[in-house]
């Protein structure tokens, strides 16, 4: 029986493919069912995936969560159905002579917490529905604006009718609506031509494979284990503890246990934090509770294991 392996991989995805074709592919190379990813890229967008495998899609919740980075190409004065170059041009427009100045006066008001309204060509749902097949069926929805915050909006590039920008914003964020509702401000409409993914979270395009890699060493078990980043690491910034042997049997058989007096002060309540026994083995993902004081001192405070790992 092949041996399942568990981690994170980060991938370089090329343009034309999508997110379900990569998993598809990761799933043949590294013999197994157990691959989601945390957070998808449009098929003509290329840059950073990450994908959990075995155990580690247990964790992808927790790795969509943060920032991403973009490096991302507009051009002004037309407009798609799919608000990328893909699409069908559905407007013209003629483009004013913008200066740097006003380009980056303009990309100073999107910055911050903006309300967006999700593209017709997205996955989200309406009524059950995901967008994307509504606007296949030609259908057009309300969609509710949602917000997201643009910590950044850097322009890097300016060659009329085309800008050259970097994007830093929180999770559930459209480049594509983006880049949509600038054309707007600026009065001549746009659309994306370029999408690359630099950075998820703490983790960098600079680390990632592409799949030609990965085939070249799907018969080597060993070197595909070396491609994966363990559970324990994927996860480390979230605060740390030890237990001892005790403690640690309790944790694997998913039972809250005390939490040690030198930590209490340290972790906020309902931190999340890894748990690891005395070896170093990471035995769960556990959040912390500060108990009102009682005669127990035990019970001042205690950890408990949402997601067990360790067998016991």
């Amino acid at each position: 029986m092949t041996e399942i392996l568990h981690g994170v991989l980060l991938i370089r995805k090329t343009a034309g493919m999508t997110s379900h074709d990569v998993v598809a592919q990761i799933r043949k190379i590294f013999q197994t069912k157990k691959v989601g990813h945390a957070g998808t890229l449009d098929p003509f967008a290329t840059g950073l995936l990450l994908l959990c495998l075995g155990d580690a899609t247990r964790i992808v919740q927790y790795l969509t969560d943060g920032e991403k980075t973009y490096r991302a190409v507009m051009k002004l004065g037309e407009r798609t159905d799919t608000q990328d170059y893909t699409g069908k041009i559905i407007e013209r427009r003629d483009v004013p002579a913008l200066t740097t100045e006003d380009v980056e006066g303009m990309f100073a008001r999107f910055t911050g917490e903006i309300a967006q309204v999700p593209p017709m060509y997205s996955a989200r749902r309406v009524q059950g529905q995901r967008l994307y097949e509504l606007a296949r069926a030609g259908k057009e929805v309300e969609r509710e604006a949602r917000p997201v915050t643009i910590r950044e909006l850097t322009l890097t590039a300016m060659t009329l009718p085309y800008l050259h920008l970097q994007v830093v914003c929180s999770k559930g964020t459209y480049i594509r609506a983006l880049a949509n509702d600038l054309g707007e401000a600026f009065g001549c409409g746009a659309h994306l031509t370029e999408l690359e993914r630099t950075q998820s979270g703490r983790f960098l395009l600079h680390d990632a494979m592409s799949l030609e890699e990965l085939v070249a060493m799907r018969d080597d078990r060993e070197r595909l284990r070396r491609c994966l980043l363990p559970i324990d690491a994927a996860l480390a910034e979230w605060p740390s503890l030890t237990l001892d042997e005790t403690a640690a049997g309790r944790i694997a058989h998913g039972a809250a246990v005390a939490l040690p007096t030198e930590a209490g002060e340290m972790l906020p309540s309902r931190s999340n934090v890894r748990v690891h026994n005395q070896a170093g083995t990471l035995l769960a993902l556990a959040w912390i509770e500060y108990l009102p004081e009682t005669e127990e001192a035990s019970l001042l405070s205690q950890i408990h294991p949402f997601m067990v790992f360790a067998k016991p």
